[in-house]
């Protein structure tokens, strides 16, 4: 540890995809990835966040910040202890915390990256971790620590409650060397899924984002992570930020010389939604589908973080998180498409037990480190818990994400409830 690292980063926080995420507790350790993918959705909220972020004159010497490890097990010490002396923020954190459920960790940062290899914070918290034994899900394109028995002492003692999803998104080292730089090599990435899987840890590969024309060798790239020993693949599609400033633009410029043709041009025509463009179904489905059985046949299991075809999940956790664990909260709209494709029609009632577990307890609006958007809608929703935004989220049925219009028309209105709450139909292929 060195003086010049800042330890004032705030985590862990709610993820913007509270509404359909089964470990929406993320955490990052550092304020910047070192890695500097093109594709990056970070890039963008990042460089609208933090001041001289995008500014080439500051390229290389945006100050790199991490947690204050002392902090974060102070959150836990005093979650576990029911600490009534705890701050209003810490208690968010409380009843999830004291479910013991899933943390995931690396959300807008590489959690394995050069800052770790040069700061440790990381490997200080994970010695924590081990302590208490607390359920973690870590994303990574880190390969070095795998090699490094400071780390991997620590993982092979929680085979049973530690689960690492590992980044690559083709075999081809030319093209994932032009667009994931300063990212560890695909084979690298691939060794490192090896030299888990052979301690005992169950390893996810992370095909995300998937990038047509850069991803388009997907089979090679799933056959050699289960022959690395992965024993699960999650996908999804690369989202483009259409509101784009010309720094953003050039990064996409870049990542269509790689592709084959005009990415922006592209994304722009087919897709339908304002702001972050996400391709339409018609495009998404007949690969996405290909991929499930291809992973099936392969004895995998397969998962889908993409809104589109989320019906296709084997599991609740789109992460990759072995089922069995059950540490995974299951409020949430991917529970809910489960739930219909199993018995026709899902109701509120079935995803309410867990969102009012852990979200009634504070409000939306003061939702640690969440996008609550602009000062008109944090007025409207100012009294709303977060479990009164979530079931709102439900049953208005022209939200963009609500589950009527934000997952491809395959859960559709067929009525309310008793209590006024929206009734949705399977509307798909079960």
């Amino acid at each position: 540890m060195t003086a010049e690292l800042k330890q004032n980063y705030p985590s862990p926080r709610w993820s913007m995809e509270i509404p359909d995420c089964s470990m929406p507790m993320t955490f990052d350790t550092y304020s910047k990835c070192a890695y500097n993918c093109l594709y990056c959705f970070a890039f963008f909220q990042k460089s609208h966040t933090l001041k001289g972020y995008n500014s080439k004159k500051n390229v290389g010497k945006i100050e790199i910040r991490s947690v204050d490890p002392a902090k974060v097990i102070e959150l836990f010490e005093k979650a576990f202890a029911r600490d009534e002396s705890a701050s209003a923020v810490q208690k968010q954190f409380f009843p999830y915390i004291q479910a013991r459920k899933i943390m995931q960790w690396g959300g807008l940062a590489d959690e394995f990256d050069e800052w770790e290899r040069r700061y440790g914070v990381t490997l200080e918290l994970l010695k924590y971790f081990d302590r208490i034994d607390y359920p973690l899900s870590f994303s990574t394109k880190a390969a070095w620590w795998t090699q490094d028995e400071r780390y991997m002492s620590l993982f092979r003692k929680h085979t049973h409650n530690w689960h690492v999803k590992i980044s690559i998104i083709t075999a081809d080292e030319e093209k994932a060397r032009k667009i994931e730089r300063g990212v560890p090599s695909p084979a690298a990435r691939l060794q490192a899924i090896k030299n888990l899987a052979r301690e005992g840890i169950h390893v996810t590969l992370r095909l995300r984002p998937f990038v047509i024309g850069v991803s388009s060798d997907w089979k090679e790239l799933i056959r050699k992570a289960a022959e690395a020993g992965a024993d699960s693949v999650t996908t999804e599609f690369f989202c483009m930020e259409s509101r784009a400033d010309d720094e953003l633009k050039a990064r996409y410029a870049a990542m269509s010389k790689v592709c084959g043709f005009d990415l922006h041009s592209f994304y722009m025509k087919h897709s339908k939604q304002n702001g972050y463009k996400r391709l339409n179904r018609g495009i998404k489905a007949p690969i996405i589908h290909q991929m499930r059985d291809y992973a099936h046949g392969l004895g995998l299991r397969f998962h889908v973080s993409d809104a589109f075809c989320r019906e296709c999940n084997d599991a609740c956790n789109c992460c990759g998180v072995p089922p069995e664990w059950n540490v995974s909260q299951k409020g949430n709209i991917g529970q809910a498409i489960i739930i219909a494709r199993t018995k026709g029609e899902v109701r509120f009632s079935d995803v309410a037990p867990a969102i009012y577990k852990y979200f009634d307890g504070f409000r939306w609006a003061s939702a640690e480190e969440y996008n609550t958007g602009n000062n008109k809608a944090r007025a409207l929703k100012c009294d709303m818990t977060m479990a009164e935004f979530l079931r709102n989220n439900w049953n208005n049925i022209k939200g963009a994400t609500s589950p009527a219009r934000g997952y491809g028309g395959i859960l559709k209105p067929c009525g309310v409830d008793e209590k006024g709450d929206v009734i949705y139909k399977y509307n798909g292929k079960k």
